[in-house]
């Protein structure tokens, strides 16, 4: 258990980590340093790797100084939603009532751009969504890796004698996020990881919140807490109509 547990604060202190060196580029990252945890899974996956490397490379094309930080961020609550809507215990209303007010919320937010009233383009935040769903299906069908190939790692040294110190941070959090998830993911300890699939796009967003350094729009924090709660209420909707009763 003790193992467990340190893997599920060392992940939640790696996404603080990751978040803040990401802002530090503005929300600008090489695609190498989104590559590199993706090349460190390649040799031993299937499918579903290749499937993450598309959806992770085609987030880091989205990333430019145009594109809020926040935003880039916040669209990772959609992972957890995500799983709510494709859970056994789905009921069908709840399921189009969630899909409702999460495309109304995003098209809000995309329609803010178009306008020019909010910074970034809805075409890069489209790709965004996408990206975070192809992960998601990812990570569905994902199977534990039982070894790695460590020479990707390397690859962050050229990353930080260039000065891009921010982007060497990013590509060993997630490096080490994925690490810890699949350590939990092979302990008795699995069916922690939906709880953490919540925290973890919470945490991240939240250290934007918390820091004076960034800035974050109403229009997208406002979105962000109305897709979570939505997203809340309704799983915990499932749940308990899953309860059996005596």
């Amino acid at each position: 258990m003790l193992l467990a547990v340190l893997s599920i604060l060392l992940s939640f202190v790696l996404v603080v980590v990751g978040v803040l060196a990401f802002g530090v580029s503005d929300g600008q990252l090489p695609l190498l340093a989104l590559a590199i945890p993706m090349l460190w899974l390649v040799p031993q996956g299937g499918v579903a790797t290749w499937v993450l490397l598309v959806g992770m490379s085609l987030f880091g094309l989205t990333l430019d100084s145009s594109q809020p930080l926040s935003l880039s961020i916040a669209v990772w609550t959609l992972f957890p939603l995500l799983m709510v809507i494709f859970s056994r215990r789905k009921s069908i209303h709840l399921v189009v009532f969630i899909v409702s007010v999460v495309i109304a919320m995003e098209a809000g937010i995309m329609a803010l751009q178009y306008e020019g009233k909010l910074a970034g383009s809805a075409y890069s935040t489209l790709v965004q969504i996408i990206s975070v769903v192809l992960v998601w299906v990812a990570v569905r069908s994902w199977k534990p890796v039982n070894s790695n190939a460590w020479w990707p790692l390397v690859l962050v040294i050229p990353l930080w004698i260039g000065g891009l110190q921010h982007a060497a941070l990013v590509a060993l959090s997630i490096t080490g996020l994925i690490v810890c998830l699949q350590s939990v993911g092979r302990s008795k300890y699995k069916d922690w990881l939906p709880m953490m699939s919540w925290l973890l796009p919470v945490i991240g967003f939240s250290t934007l919140i918390i820091s004076p350094k960034f800035e974050v729009p109403t229009s997208i924090m406002v979105s962000w807490l109305m897709i979570l709660l939505i997203g809340w209420v309704t799983d915990f909707m499932m749940q308990v109509d899953d309860e059996p009763v005596d």
